[in-house]
């Protein structure tokens, strides 16, 4: 199985990227859903996290009301390292736990995580993809899914910066054109893993 960490910043477009992978025939751990999963009401972190940020940033269900969390700890480092040290450790055991499930399997085991490198997850990858695009680009999309801005620009700034990430890629993809553009891109990049690289 190779283990390709796909990643990018807000809105760069890596989850259309490993909705090609996936399309391809690639098994996916997206770290987004895992979050989710691992705050639901009823966990250990879901009671640390009310204890630490309050019972105002549940909703009427009792679940965490992600956006108003988001809002506060986008304008905190503080909180938002807060909120990383207590999510972060979680979502790398979910990850470790399906690569070790996949293990000796053929094919491509994804691993979506927009903090790849901020979280040190990098190192359960065998290659790195990184989806770049225009600052300015990444906040219009942000915004056609009701992501305000402002809130964007935050996120944005809480990451590391692209060229960063592009320095260390093994691979990086433009995301300056359509859709259809992204995916012939990504398809190309999966048959070089598949045809370029032995499987571990």
């Amino acid at each position: 199985m190779i283990v390709v960490g796909i990643t990018g910043n807000f809105s760069s477009g890596k989850s259309a990227v490993t909705a090609v992978f996936k399309k391809m025939g690639a098994k996916v751990f997206d770290a987004d859903v895992t979050a989710k999963k691992v705050v639901r009401k009823g966990t250990a972190l879901h009671r640390a996290i009310v204890q630490i940020f309050g019972t105002e940033y549940l909703d009427k269900k009792g679940e965490l009301d992600r956006g108003r969390l988001a809002r506060r700890v986008f304008s905190s480092p503080d909180d938002l390292r807060k909120l990383n040290i207590l999510i972060h450790p979680e979502v790398i055991f979910e990850a470790l736990k399906m690569k070790k499930d996949l293990k000796g399997k053929k094919g491509i085991l994804v691993l979506d995580v927009p903090l790849l490198y901020e979280s040190k997850m990098e190192r359960l990858a065998d290659l790195v993809i990184v989806v770049n695009a225009a600052r300015s680009a990444m906040i219009s999309r942000a915004a056609r899914r009701g992501v305000a801005p402002a809130l964007s620009k935050k996120i944005l700034s809480s990451q590391w910066p692209l060229d960063r990430k592009v320095r260390r890629a093994d691979f990086v993809i433009e995301n300056d054109g359509d859709k259809k553009s992204l995916e012939t891109k990504a398809k190309e990049i999966f048959r070089q893993i598949l045809s370029g690289h032995s499987e571990k």
